[in-house]
């Protein structure tokens, strides 16, 4: 009966209880801490993943392709056609995909390194997954691990994939210069 007293007046006394909540409270700020600083660890290399896909598509895309361009003869039924509105529409301006394949992974391969020495990115290798051109698109589909700064025990997850796409279109500016002759004011 004694030892039941004993008990029974342990978990009714209230000496010392403020500072186990004052424990459980600061271990939850702890937690929460490290996992809001792998997230942002996260968000932060997917930023620059994203980026270093969208430097590529739009270094891919400065590539013109000359003969595609230029195919197209400009003649004077060509031109009143299209002052009329009925000429062809306009796609964008054809791009070179060989070119701007080249182009791409060049980007990518200067942006992996880049981050490795000036950025200290927690962003590892890039990888190109995917990569389409139709002669006025081009789009990359890129890859690339990002390592968490705190790695908890009970998850046991070190590094996360993440992805990245980004399309590319080079389009022409709108003028009012139409074969040579300024009719006004620009279409913009």
């Amino acid at each position: 009966m004694k030892q039941k007293y004993r008990a029974g007046k342990f978990f009714k006394e209230e000496r010392g209880s403020i500072s186990l909540i004052v424990m459980a409270l600061f271990m939850l700020t702890i937690i929460t801490a490290a996992i809001l600083t792998d997230i942002s660890s996260v968000y932060f290399a997917k930023r620059s993943l994203t980026q270093a896909t969208e430097a590529a598509a739009q270094r891919a895309v400065r590539n013109l392709d000359m003969d595609a361009y230029y195919r197209g003869e400009y003649n004077v039924a060509k031109s009143l056609l299209s002052l009329a509105g009925l000429g062809e529409s306009d796609p964008g301006i054809p791009i070179d995909c060989a070119k701007g394949k080249v182009d791409a992974l060049n980007a990518l391969s200067d942006w992996s390194s880049a981050g490795k020495t000036v950025m200290r990115s927690n962003l590892g290798a890039i990888n190109l997954e995917k990569l389409s051109c139709d002669g006025y698109r081009f789009a990359l589909t890129t890859s690339s691990t990002a390592s968490l700064p705190f790695i908890f025990p009970f998850i046991e997850i070190s590094k996360v994939r993440i992805t990245s796409t980004v399309g590319s279109v080079d389009e022409r500016k709108g003028t009012s210069n139409y074969y040579g002759v300024d009719i006004g004011a620009s279409n913009e």
